[in-house]
């Protein structure tokens, strides 16, 4: 057991699955979708203009797509690299912070088994606010445990750091603060913190850094809060404090049945337990498992029970990130050299498998997708159109987040989005400047909650009768077609 610790290049073996990884869950969306996926199109959206929160969420998704767009603005790959280099963060902090509870080849197996896990290849395409949880809940973890353990300023001052950010990437980060607060209340190890400058100075840190959002809320109306509490509002009834966290519960652990696949593979052979096991964790760290590894899960159902509020699975991605290190030391495999290599072939087949999948079902696609919407085709056609018309730029495109979107980012103009026709949802547009400059006014004529079309007209006087259009989808030509209503508000002369 201890050669096959000292002889397995762990490190290797972490860097060579990252980097795959990287590469090609990068790769598969850039090659095989022709638009961006809805929660990329709406960071393209808010990126193209910095603001200290958006009408959904803070700024950090929005901030970090338009540096994703500085590297490139047209085809979208950059956006697909920084969705897996959040991945990455994930899996280097669970990895460090496994090696201070486990020896490094468990380390590197509760990294490897997070692969088995959908929110780390499928969901974790889409760049959005759950797939950057990944990054920022890890290393706020990591920091936080570093901190209590070594009482070292320099990690309060990353806790406060990254748990700032985290707050800033989705107001969700609570459900990660709360247990962590749990954690140092009912700890020795924790409680003599309260003593010592770091805890509060890792606070002011996170103050500071909310604070402009903060701030931002009182001037916007806290149309962030309103967003956040829609989500989770729904009709009341006695049984949705049972159905709900029932609900998300067992979505959960439907994402984790691959990984318990996986880990079954180190089950299967010679000496599969053992009567005294190998690994001796101390009473912190197991502790830290169940508050900051299990605790937020299962708050977010405990708070569903109290309150009946809805839960959407997607909520749960950064939630199993530790779930690796826990299966590690819950069941404690013994290992050989051939338990070892078997698992990482099935591991590295998985990778391969999941992404020939996920590309082979886009490019035999036979059902409509948000991959083979002709976004760039609609968005040539309508920047063609204003151009031979008015022979100006086209500044701006208003209409739903998804048509005008698409509109927007592929358009070699670059307009600005004016959301649904709200300032509320779009406070960077000047009304007035977009009545002199012109616009491009867009409906899908498939959405039934869209804003009538003649309470528009009526705002803004002086556009042209609307006109209705066809576009064929990419791959799925025998879909029904898109149907784009538009109306165009000519430039003021």
């Amino acid at each position: 057991m201890l050669r096959i610790l000292k002889d397995i290049k762990t490190r290797y073996w972490l860097i060579t699955f990252i980097f795959l990884h990287v590469i090609a869950w990068t790769l598969a969306p850039a090659l095989t979708r022709f638009t961006l996926p809805m929660d990329s199109m709406e960071g393209a959206l808010w990126g193209r203009q910095l603001e200290w929160g958006y009408d959904k969420n803070p700024f950090m998704n929005g901030w970090l797509t338009a540096l994703a767009l500085k590297i490139d603005g047209h085809s979208g790959w950059a956006i697909y690299l920084f969705s897996q280099l959040s991945v990455a963060i994930c899996f280097w902090a669970v990895w460090q912070l496994s090696k201070k509870i486990v020896p490094p080849v468990y380390a590197l197996i509760a990294v490897l088994l997070l692969e088995g896990l959908q929110y780390f290849n499928f969901h974790a395409i889409d760049f959005n606010d759950n797939t950057l949880e990944l990054a920022t809940w890890s290393l706020t973890a990591l920091f936080f445990y570093q901190a209590v353990r070594l009482h070292k300023l320099t990690d309060w001052l990353f806790t406060g750091l990254f748990a700032g950010l985290s707050m800033m990437t989705k107001y969700y980060g609570a459900m990660l603060f709360i247990p962590m607060a749990l954690l140092l209340l009912t700890t020795y190890e924790g409680r003599v913190h309260f003593k010592k400058p770091g805890f509060y100075l890792a606070a002011l840190v996170f103050l500071m850094i909310i604070a402009p959002h903060t701030i931002w809320l009182f001037s916007h109306d806290f149309v962030t809060l309103d967003y956040a509490m829609g989500r989770v509002a729904s009709v009341s009834h006695w049984y949705n404090h049972l159905f709900f966290p029932a609900q998300f519960a067992w979505q959960q652990f439907e994402v984790l049945l691959p990984m318990l696949l996986l880990f079954s593979i180190l089950l299967i052979g010679k000496k599969p337990w053992r009567v005294t096991p190998p690994l001796v964790m101390n009473s912190f760290d197991k502790a830290f498992l169940f508050w900051v590894g299990v605790g937020p899960l299962l708050l977010t159902v405990l708070l569903s029970v109290l309150t009946g509020m809805k839960l959407r699975a997607g909520w749960g991605q950064p939630l199993l990130s530790w779930w690796g290190l826990i299966l590690v030391v819950g069941i404690q495999p013994y290992l050989t050299h051939t338990k070892f290599y078997r698992f990482m072939v099935m591991v590295f087949g998985f990778l391969i498998l999941s992404v020939t999948l996920y590309s082979a079902s886009l490019i035999r696609a036979h059902e409509t997708s948000s991959a083979n919407y002709p976004g760039g085709k609609i968005a040539a056609f309508f920047t063609t159109y204003w151009h031979d018309h008015y022979h100006v730029p086209l500044n701006y495109v208003a209409g739903s987040r998804w048509v005008a979107g698409n509109i927007a980012f592929y358009s070699s103009d670059r307009p600005q989005v004016f959301i649904d026709w709200d300032s509320r949802l779009s406070p960077w547009i000047d009304e007035k400047k977009l009545r002199k400059e012109g616009a491009i006014f867009v409906w899908d004529l498939s959405d039934d909650q869209r804003v009538s079309e003649r309470s528009i007209q009526q705002r803004f006087w002086g556009m042209s009768q609307l006109q209705s259009y066809e576009f064929t989808w990419l791959r799925n030509e025998g879909a029904p077609k898109v149907k784009i209503l538009v109306g165009f508000l000519p430039p003021e002369k």
